[in-house]
């Protein structure tokens, strides 16, 4: 099903989880469920979406929020009442009180779902618009200049996972939604942290301490990102756009089929938020993987985090969603009551 629904926009793209679906959702949360429509006729999975809780910060505090992810609908069924049949299952689940509100991201190109999900319906919860999201695809192409200044990077050790875990709750904690991590998260072993090291920290010290992370997350062992097609605008603009970023050595729009060899920028913490601190460590994962395995690296923000501004000085593709807040009657009271804290959510886990 994931193989064979696209998400689609000017850019169409699936998101393969080979070998095992599973092993995707369980970065997700800490609670997974998976909701699936079956055609009895043909014994055959025609739709499926995703439920997870996690712990994250909310106004500073440490609460749980849902996320509502992974929705597909074989095209043929679309007109069918699936999707109103599925939220009123979700709406069962949520009996469990596991979370008063979903976070969740449509594709902004996605018109269909944007329309059907965003409608006033009997069936769906509430849609609450909370800004853009952009992800970033940076292209790897040649080494750039160290940048000239007093920060010190380095890579992380199990000995700094103690300051790491300081520095991502001070951090977390004055943003909306950032997840909330324990050391045993990624010290055990655990599919919440699947395939991630603590030796892909990047760590940015001044006179000594940590004054703001990041990490590399290579998922390709259960994440795949592959470019199925393009609008029929874009057919006609590919080939003059590869041709004119080829001569500014910019990165080049895909070949249909071809699977993006990439890892994610995660876990984003900053002492006060500085671009400049940001700046020095996204160098220095930038350089450290130019002529290696990985031609891209990911990277996402909302619209209003000041951090975007360290991405201009690379060359990049653009891949705009909208973020939402989803949730019932019974969560409207908690997500009136956010404060105006800039939203991260973790592009990894998306």
């Amino acid at each position: 099903l994931m193989r064979d629904t696209p998400m689609e926009g000017e850019i169409s793209v699936i998101f393969q989880r080979e070998p095992n679906y599973f092993y995707a959702a369980g970065i997700e949360g800490k609670f997974n469920q998976t909701i699936i429509a079956c055609d009895k006729k043909i014994d055959t999975v025609v739709g499926a979406g995703s439920r997870s809780v996690k712990p994250v910060f909310l106004n500073g505090n440490i609460s749980s929020i849902g996320y509502l992810s992974s929705l597909r609908i074989q095209q043929n069924y679309r007109k069918n009442t699936i999707l109103s049949r599925g939220y009123l299952y979700l709406k069962e689940l949520h009996q469990d009180s596991r979370a008063k509100m979903y976070l969740s991201t449509i594709i902004q190109d996605n018109k269909e779902a944007l329309k059907s999900l965003t409608k006033a319906r009997d069936a769906l919860p509430k849609y609450h618009d909370i800004g853009g999201y952009k992800t970033f695809t940076i292209k790897l192409i040649h080494k750039k200049d160290n940048l000239c200044n007093e920060i010190e990077i380095s890579k992380g050790s199990s000995c700094d996972l103690d300051e790491i875990i300081e520095c991502i709750h001070r951090n977390g904690k004055e943003k909306q939604y950032y997840p909330y991590y324990l050391k045993e998260d990624f010290i055990s072993g655990q599919s919440y942290l699947r395939d991630f090291k603590v030796e892909d920290f990047y760590l940015a010290k001044k006179q000594g301490k940590i004054i703001g992370v990041a990490a590399k997350w290579d998922q390709s062992g259960f994440k795949q990102t592959v470019v199925s097609g393009y609008s029929r605008k874009m057919k006609y603009i590919r080939p003059a756009y590869n041709y004119i970023s080829k001569k500014l050595n910019h990165p080049l729009l895909p070949e249909p089929g071809e699977k993006l060899r990439s890892f994610y920028v995660s876990f984003i913490a900053v002492d006060q938020n500085d671009p400049g601190v940001f700046s020095s460590i996204l160098r220095a994962l930038y350089n450290d993987h130019i002529d290696s395995e990985y031609s891209y690296m990911i990277l996402g923000l909302h619209q209003k985090d000041p951090l975007i501004s360290a991405v201009a000085k690379y060359s990049f593709i653009e891949y705009k969603s909208r973020a939402f807040i989803v949730c019932w009657d019974d969560g409207s009271e908690s997500f009136e009551c956010l404060d105006n804290r800039i939203p991260y959510l973790e592009v990894a886990t998306l």
